[in-house]
């Protein structure tokens, strides 16, 4: 299953973003290859609500679940429409690199 990270950046070793449409990159992580792809957040730069650009892109990377310190209200609804999990992540202090550990955990 492929998994996407708000993150605040294109490190490994960065926080995961609190807002979803805002971060400035998205980790995708497969765990059946368990490789990662980064991409840029390709509604950056737009105003107002950015989540179908985003949720779009995600669909078309056949991601399955994201994870995030917080999602809007009508982004909540494009992944819902979608079949796509969100996960909040309480503790916005935590890298992508401890979120993929946890993701390997899970699937062991």
């Amino acid at each position: 299953m492929k998994t996407a990270i708000a993150a605040q950046n294109s490190s490994s070793e960065t926080l995961i973003d609190k807002h979803f449409g805002k971060c400035s990159h998205f980790h995708i992580y497969d765990d059946i290859s368990r490789t990662t792809e980064v991409m840029d957040n390709p509604a950056q730069g737009i105003k107002g609500c950015k989540g179908d650009v985003i949720v779009d892109e995600l669909i078309a990377k056949n991601v399955k679940r994201v994870i995030a310190g917080d999602f809007g209200t009508k982004v909540q609804q494009l992944l819902n429409q979608n079949q796509i999990q969100m996960i909040i992540h309480p503790d916005i202090r935590i890298s992508v690199s401890e979120i993929i550990e946890l993701l390997n955990l899970k699937n062991s």
